[in-house]
Order: structure tokens, then C-alpha cells, then sequence
């Protein structure tokens, strides 16, 4: 999670946030790793019209670059916002913004430190 978070910075600071959706969110098991960014309507729009396949191209592009930071088997789409919020209702993990005091390294929590008031 913290490489896949760490490739994600640069696609968040140049678009906007991508997201891991799908089974790798919710299932220990599963065949590949869903990412997404969604692009306002607008924007997506303005992709299309450079060329008709410039958001599935940049799609590929992202995704192979993600792919060989992590070693995950990255299914890496960009998607129109509208569609996005029409077609899927499942959870939806933010990449590319958390830090390394984010990670605690067995997964859970830093606890903060404790204070003499604290202690027995």
C-alpha cells in the first residue's frame, strides 16, 4: 500500500486524487489492482477532444508506470466523474495523500506517546 500510495503522489499533485477501488479494497484475494482517477466532466471532455483516445492511452501509460514502481498487477483507468459516481458504489481508498507517519508498519494506529499522568 505504501509504494502503490508513494506512486500515486505525482498523478494526484498533476490531476486529481486516484483512488484503489474494487476487490484489492475490500478482499485479501484478488486478480488485479483497481485504480482510478476521476475527472470532472469538463475535463475528461477536454481529453477527448484532443483525441478520442487520449484518456485511455494516458489510462495505459499511467498504469504500466504503476505497475513497475509497485509490482502490482494495476488495472488503472481514468473515467469520467459522472459515470464513475453512476456505476460504482463500493469503497473508495484515496491515493497519492497520505505520509509516512500515515503507515505504522503492522498496519495499525501510532499510538501517541504517554504521559506521566498516564502511567500507573
Amino acid at each position: 500500500m505504501f509504494l502503490l500510495d508513494e506512486a500515486c503522489r505525482p498523478i494526484a499533485q498533476a490531476f486529481e486524487t486516484p483512488y484503489l477501488v474494487g476487490t484489492a479494497c475490500t478482499h485479501r484475494e484478488y486478480r488485479d489492482v483497481d485504480v482510478r482517477l476521476m475527472l470532472d466532466d469538463e475535463t475528461y471532455d477536454r481529453l477527448v477532444e484532443i483525441g478520442g483516445y487520449v484518456p485511455t492511452f494516458l489510462g495505459l501509460a499511467i498504469g504500466e508506470y504503476l505497475a513497475s514502481r509497485t509490482g502490482l498487477p494495476i488495472d488503472f483507468q481514468i473515467q469520467r466523474l459522472s459515470q464513475a459516481n453512476e456505476l460504482h458504489h463500493g469503497p473508495r481508498n484515496p491515493l497519492g495523500v497520505r505520509k509516512l507517519a500515515n503507515y505504522a508498519g503492522d498496519g495499525g494506529i501510532i499510538p501517541a506517546p504517554r504521559t506521566e499522568l498516564e502511567l500507573p
